[in-house]
Formats: structure tokens, sequence, C-alpha cells
């Protein structure tokens, strides 16, 4: 009998998911910059991904909690009434509302 071995070896046997990418340009971007940078296309893909990702300007959770805090405050602002005195209703000179 033969021992049992795993099918893959190394971080092959960790990958659930595989990404095809079906578009010419897209793969062929990728195949430059992976020759050119000394990385693999997947971690080129990844690297673009998380640089999207913070390109886009999503701000991280403490910074969205402030951000929510910033525009209740400025909301809070505006619907609080200022009281008006009873006398700006009224014309100072003839005494009678405006």
């Amino acid at each position: 009998m033969y021992p049992k071995v795993p099918p893959y070896f190394g971080r092959e046997a960790f990958v659930k998911d595989q990404v095809h990418i079906r578009n010419a340009e897209a793969a062929q971007l990728a195949r430059a910059l992976a020759r050119q940078t000394g990385k693999t296309i997947s971690e080129v893909v990844l690297d673009a991904l998380r640089r999207y990702r913070v390109a886009q300007g999503q701000p991280s959770p403490p910074d969205r909690i402030a951000q929510w805090r910033r525009l209740l405050r400025r909301d809070r602002a505006r619907l609080i009434r200022h009281e008006v005195p009873i006398e700006a209703f009224y014309n100072p000179d003839t005494g009678l509302p405006e």
C-alpha cells in the first residue's frame, strides 16, 4: 500500500476559488505587470484590487462613525429654533404687526 498523499502541495491546497480573467486586455496587462514587477499574476491582481478599494474613498469604520457624528451635529444645529423676541413681529414705528 502506498501512503496517502494530499493532491496539492503548498498554497494551492488552500485556494478554494479561482478567478479567470476573460478580458484579453486585462489579462495582457496583468501578465505584463507581473513580468515587470517579478510578482505572480495573483499578487498583481490582489494589489490592484486593494489599491482600487482605497482609491474609492471608502472611509474605514472609525472614520465612518466620525462622519455620521459630524452630520448629526450639523443637522441638530439646523433643527434648533432660536427664540425670537415678540417685539421683532411688530413695527417699532407704528406698533402694528408686520
